[in-house]
């Protein structure tokens, strides 16, 4: 399956778990984690998907970007944006940032995202296979032996 083929399948499978506004080209960088974590990826979202069902809270919740940073895999989810009550947006603005109080809801997924990450930094971002965190010239991956090696050999035939 290639990158496109997989974001294809979670946008449409999940698609009550990402902003209904979302263009074609904000898709292009909402999802840019290798295939050994897209198997994480699709088991987050299915249980965010069971949390937000089983609190009432679909469509109140998104997954705005999943990404690697650091070596580690981040998966960021916000409230979703109240309805616009203004003409400039400003409300909109307002409340995509303003803190919440905390909600069962909230430390749900947030136990999730902790259980997901956690099996992330064990596993190969290349292969899916098991890896830990590696560190070269300053650059982080969460890898395997044999795609760190990879990688070294590519880092110094530069």
């Amino acid at each position: 399956m290639t990158h496109e083929e997989y974001v294809d399948y979670i946008r449409t499978r999940y698609s009550d778990l990402f902003d209904p506004s979302y263009s074609d080209e904000d898709w292009r960088y909402l999802i840019t984690i290798g295939p050994g974590w897209w198997p994480l990826l699709s088991d987050f979202c299915e249980k965010l998907e069971g949390a937000l069902k089983h609190h009432g809270e679909v469509g109140r919740w998104y997954i705005r970007q999943c990404k690697e940073k650091m070596g580690e895999l981040r998966i960021y989810v916000r409230r979703a944006p109240y309805e616009r009550s203004d003409v400039d947006g400003f409300s909109e603005w307002v409340a995509d940032i303003a803190p919440l109080e905390p909600s069962a809801a909230k430390e749900m997924i947030s136990i999730i995202q902790e259980q997901i990450v956690g099996q992330a930094n064990l596993t190969c971002e290349e292969c899916g296979e098991p890896g830990g965190l590696r560190v070269l010239d300053g650059w982080y991956r969460t890898c395997c032996d044999q795609h760190f090696e990879q990688w070294k050999e590519l880092r110094t035939s530069k």
